[in-house]
Order: structure tokens, then C-alpha cells, then sequence
């Protein structure tokens, strides 16, 4: 956690992600306030997408679901809950799509708004990595639902529970600062042979004068069974 996650007047905005065409790769981003505006403002007008190319939707589907899942291979299923007990994280999941211009939506910016899964992604437990995205805090709120998310350990786990009973369960393999000049776009977002994990919100520095982090921090998770 740095000196600018605890300072949460000094803090605004969560990650968002823009998808390729390709639908295996992605450009990590942060969100920005209104030019000029001072830090520590009460309230602002919801903060406007950093400016980015749009690209058109993803077109790789999400794997086709087997009949029979496995601990392997689930069937796909949408996540409604995501819980990571190491650091009191507990939250309900939104759905999120596509903005016109190409990139992805992101959850809302109150206090208690809930992290989203981007439903173009496989769903936890299908093969591949399921993309989950939060703020980390915002002048309005201060500290939202993925405040904590640089505290996560290797060997944490992760609870996802998908709207037909079953949950997902994950153990985490590393936690990066990857920083948004050089995102390593097919680490994070390109297939895998098994089903995965990517929780994401912003990180590393504070920049005052363009309003946004220098990184993105990313959670890599691997499933390791199924309850349910």
C-alpha cells in the first residue's frame, strides 16, 4: 500500500480496461476527475474515461462450457459474489459491458458500490482468465471496494460464487504493480490452458497534475476447486 493509497483525499479513481478486437489482449488505464480540480474536493462530477483509442468489441467468445464441470473446468455461470477473507473483502458482483466508444464500463463510484466482472471475459471457473475490475477510491467516497487490493498475498484466497450455487474457488499466485507506459497486455488479459483469475484496480503513484496512478495493480489467481 503507498502513501498515496492512505491518503484518500488526495485519491479519485479505480481501473478500467480497453479490450482489442482480439479479445486476448488490453491496454490497462486509470480514470480521471475534471482538469484543475483541487485535491481534497467534497464533491465532483463523476470522472470522465482517460481518453484512449476505442476499439470495437471483443469477438473471441468464452469457451463453450462442458456438461459435466469439473474443479477443471465450470460451466459458465454468472458470478453474483467475490470474497478474499485475508483482507475483509466482501462484495456483491455487477455486470459490466462495453461502452460506444469501445471500453469497458466501470462499477459505480460510491462507497459501497460493488467491483464488476466483465461479462465478455470466461466466467470464473471456464478456462481462461476472468476479468474483474474495482475502484480503489474516489474524492467523493474515499476508500471503495478494491482499497485493500495491493494487500493481497500469494497463497490468499479467493471466493467467487456464480449464480447456479456453485463457488469457485481460487487460491492467488502474485500480486503486480504493472505500470500503465508498458502494461504487459497478454500477461494479464491473453488466454490461458487453465481457469484463472485477474482481480484489477489502480496503483502505484499519485500524479496531482494529470490526475491519475502510474500503475495498475493486478491480482493473478488460479482455481483449485468448487463448492456446490
Amino acid at each position: 500500500m503507498t502513501n498515496q493509497h492512505r491518503r484518500t483525499s488526495r485519491i479519485m479513481t479505480g481501473a478500467a480496461v480497453l479490450l482489442t478486437a482480439a479479445g486476448v489482449t488490453a491496454i490497462g488505464f486509470g480514470l480521471r476527475g475534471p482538469q484543475g480540480a483541487p485535491p481534497g474536493t467534497a464533491a465532483l462530477a463523476a470522472p470522465a474515461v482517460s481518453s484512449a483509442t476505442p476499439t470495437s468489441a471483443p469477438t473471441t467468445p468464452a469457451p463453450t462450457p462442458t456438461s459435466t464441470p469439473t474443479p477443471e473446468h465450470l460451466a459458465r455461470s454468472v458470478p453474483v459474489r467475490l470474497r478474499i477473507p485475508s483482507i475483509g473483502l466482501d462484495t456483491a458482483v455487477s455486470q459490466l459491458g462495453l461502452n460506444p466508444d469501445g471500453t469497458i464500463q466501470v462499477p459505480g463510484y460510491d462507497k459501497h458500490d460493488p467491483a464488476g466482472w466483465y461479462r465478455g471475459s470466461p466466467s470464473p471457473g471456464q478456462i481462461g482468465p476472468a476479468v474483474f475490475v474495482g475502484h480503489v477510491a474516489t474524492y467523493k467516497a474515499g476508500p471503495t471496494v478494491f482499497y485493500r487490493l495491493a494487500q493481497v498475498k500469494p497463497g490468499a484466497k479467493v471466493a467467487v460464487t456464480l449464480r447456479d450455487g456453485v463457488t469457485a474457488e481460487f487460491v492467488v499466485d502474485r500480486t503486480k504493480n504493472e505500470p500503465k507506459a508498458n502494461f504487459p497486455q497478454l500477461e494479464v488479459y491473453g488466454n490461458t490452458p487453465d481457469s484463472e483469475l485477474r482481480l484489477i484496480t489502480c496503483g502505484g503513484d499519485w500524479n496531482p497534475t494529470t490526475h491519475e496512478y502510474s500503475a495498475n495493480t493486478v491480482v493473478f489467481a488460479h482455481l483449485t476447486g468448487a463448492d456446490g
